[in-house]
């Protein structure tokens, strides 16, 4: 499907902006829904690229939820970055180190992602939160921190 007149693409890009220093929160979802992200080493994958972007001044990450099909983020965008350049970036970097670990061909990351500028501090806490529980909603497990594919700069209990 041409991702132009999709509309559901369309509606995700609508409002769209790329503001250094803002706080976002990101969602990327495996493509099909495949769960194969907390495969042995799949998280390390991500963690390493994000502190690599980190390193790099490009982003400050806060937390990093990976789930089995899906990716949390919330992270302050460094300066003179453009979000929808810097998630592209990260999703065709991870897909091919993602496709190498596991010997496999194919796309890793839908097309479209989900984005949310962050303006206030409670909103920050409420979505980090949100994070964190997010394996207990989904039934992976019984409280939070038995979850073993979280990171996060701050202590949550």
């Amino acid at each position: 499907m041409n991702r132009t007149t999709n509309k559901g693409y369309r509606q995700l890009r609508k409002g769209r902006k790329s503001i250094p220093g803002t706080y976002y929160s990101i969602t990327l979802t495996t493509y099909n829904r495949e769960p194969f992200l907390t495969d042995t080493c799949i998280p390390a994958i991500i963690y390493e690229s994000f502190d690599w972007l980190e390193k790099e001044a490009r982003l400050k990450w806060m937390c990093i939820m990976v789930m089995p099909d899906h990716i949390h983020v919330v992270f302050q965008l460094g300066n003179k970055q453009n979000l929808s350049n810097l998630v592209q970036s990260f999703k065709r970097f991870t897909a091919n180190q993602i496709n190498a670990r596991l010997r496999r061909n194919g796309p890793i990351w839908q097309a479209n992602y989900y984005d949310h500028g962050i303006r206030r501090d409670e909103s920050l806490n409420k979505i980090i939160r949100y994070c964190y529980e997010n394996p207990v909603r989904k039934g992976l497990v019984k409280r939070p921190e038995n979850y073993p594919h979280w990171r996060c700069k701050f202590d949550m209990r």
